[in-house]
């Protein structure tokens, strides 16, 4: 029994040791930086980045001030706030040296020692280099400095015990620098750099495990956020036609493309950001994206598009007038959709696009609920909202009947419940 307790003691003791190592860190004493001078260009290029990075999208509450935080993140275990990152004293990062602005980035540790929840996505961060993440410091210490409250996380027990993070970070924070791929050209491996980097397409478009981990063998698969389902964009990817490297670019720089359609919801701030970038940013975050994924055929592209299309053309065929008070699938996309999605139509056939095709029906529901406000570069590309016109019952049964006449994949079988759930994120 004495050999028993001494073996639980000291598995006990060592287990307490390893997680003091990976949950406290030493406090940076504060410093105030805002008087510092950064060269112009220094500044610049921290601009860049951080429309790379679209920092402002989860650093602004809507009607908030940018940068100044507030937005609530939802996830799986509860809403954690994004904090203030101007150069405010008291309630952003204006008492943060580029030690501890370097730090947070790449070891979510701010500057008291405390450690950061991952939806700051610092996992992505770690294989930033030095000097994009000090050209990124002096664009945000170079910011008009304004106050934020700090509204507190809502997190279950006991994912709101702040130092578990340190185990999950032994887990999952993988420390290793980019690494160029010397078998591909400069421009793949710009675009690698910034997908897998600052970009941190990954954080939205992998599955994660139960504890909130990336699933590294499904990275770019396709993942969840906030109702949404991101498809895959890397090996893993099954879109109803291929991207290319001409597709991606009309996609990222202008938020459309012929044969995908329109970025909606999450995706439309990352593409306005996206597209206050140098092209030839954008252009080989494409070029990169477009030799990862899967190819597809010009035989099989046109096989595609002819179902597509003939898909489209009897959308509302059988459906008229008269059923203008039926709760029938059919009858509501004749009289609500079949206007804009009909044969020669300018819109994309519904059957190639990511919302019909998804895992779930969060993303349609989402864009019947709330229509489409397009990036900045397509504004003729936006979609009327039907959260009032709609009842719950009708949108159950446009969307089932979507999904069953635009693709050959299976039911939804959780409509009704996403409903309810993508009316409450609205």
């Amino acid at each position: 029994m004495r050999r028993l307790i001494l073996v639980a003691a000291v598995f006990l003791l060592s287990a307490a040791g390893l997680f003091a190592h990976v949950s406290f860190h030493r406090e940076i004493p504060a410093q105030l930086e805002r008087a510092r001078a950064f060269p112009p260009e220094m500044i610049q290029q921290g601009e860049k980045l951080a429309h790379v990075g679209a920092c402002a999208t989860c650093h602004t509450r809507p009607g908030g001030a940018t940068y100044t935080g507030g937005l609530g993140l939802h996830t799986p275990f509860g809403t954690i706030y994004s904090t203030n990152i101007t150069p405010h004293a008291e309630t952003g990062i204006g008492l943060w040296n580029e030690e501890a602005f370097i730090r947070a980035m790449r070891e979510g540790v701010d500057r008291r020692g405390r450690l950061l929840y991952p939806a700051f996505p610092y996992d992505h961060y770690a294989k930033v280099r030095d000097t994009d993440l000090k050209a990124l410091y002096a664009y945000f210490m170079t910011r008009e400095s304004r106050p934020a409250d700090a509204k507190e996380n809502d997190l279950r027990f006991p994912f709101n015990i702040r130092p578990l993070i340190g185990m999950w970070n032994l887990l999952f924070l993988d420390r290793t620098p980019f690494r160029p791929d010397p078998t591909k050209s400069a421009a793949w491996n710009e675009g690698a750099y910034y997908v897998e980097g600052l970009g941190h397409c990954g954080a939205c478009h992998s599955p994660r495990n139960a504890l909130g981990g990336i699933v590294a063998s499904l990275r770019l698969a396709g993942g969840d956020v906030d109702g949404w389902h991101a498809p895959g964009i890397g090996a893993h990817a099954k879109q109803m036609i291929a991207w290319t490297k001409d597709s991606l670019m009309n996609y990222l720089v202008d938020g459309w493309d012929e044969h995908h359609g329109v970025a909606a919801g999450p995706m439309t701030a990352v593409v306005n950001h996206l597209a206050k970038l140098d092209e030839s940013m954008v252009e080989a975050m494409a070029a990169y994206l477009a030799d990862v994924q899967p190819k597809s055929t010009q035989d099989s592209r046109e096989a595609t598009l002819t179902l597509a299309r003939e898909r489209e053309a009897l959308g509302g065929a059988s459906a008229g007038a008269s059923v203008s008070a039926s709760n029938d699938g059919q009858a509501i996309f004749a009289r609500s959709c079949a206007n804009c999605h009909q044969r020669n139509s300018k819109a994309v056939p519904l059957a190639l696009g990511a919302a019909v095709n998804a895992p779930h029906s969060g993303n349609l529901i989402a864009i019947i609920l709330n229509g489409i406000q397009p990036p900045t570069g397509v504004p003729e590309k936006s979609m009327p909202r039907f959260a009032q016109s709609l009842n719950d019952d009708q949108i159950i049964a446009l969307v089932s009947w979507m999904r069953k006449h635009f693709t050959q994949k299976g039911d939804w079988p959780d409509v009704a419940s996403k409903v309810k759930e993508m009316r409450a994120l609205r």
